[in-house]
């Protein structure tokens, strides 16, 4: 009787703890539709394109820059990026964008953010992209 008394709390408890490490992962995301609506005002997102440079001659979002997941942190200085303004990050999906936003986030740029769903829900909703740099 005594286990059956423990065995909710401790299901409660493990249930919580890995939730809250998922959140932990990653950081704030937009949509696409928020996306398009940070485009369209000023000032404007800075936009990083997280694929590698291969990926990123094939289409990008238009503005976004390209920056490798793999030296997003070697050349996060260089970038000059504001600690107050909008960065949005995106990859092919969610994982990598989010890992560097969380990154971002946590080094007090507060306005970062990753494109849910990365460039495929992009595509997916219809939204163009660009092949120029």
């Amino acid at each position: 009787m005594l286990a059956r008394k423990w065995l909710l709390p401790v299901l409660i408890f493990f249930a919580v703890f890995a939730f809250s490490m998922q959140g932990l992962k990653g950081g704030p995301e937009v949509s696409v539709k928020d996306m398009n609506a940070l485009m369209k005002g000023e000032p404007r997102p800075v936009i990083i394109d997280l694929r590698n440079e291969a990926e990123y001659r094939l289409g990008h979002i238009t503005g976004a820059i390209s920056v490798p997941q793999a030296e997003f942190k070697a050349r996060l200085d260089g970038l000059k990026l504001s600690k107050t303004g909008v960065v949005v990050l995106y990859g092919t999906g969610d994982a990598e964008a989010r890992a560097m936003t969380r990154h971002l986030y946590e080094a007090g740029y507060q306005g970062a953010l990753s494109l849910k769903g990365g460039i495929d829900a992009w595509l997916a909703a219809g939204q163009v992209v660009t092949k120029k740099p």
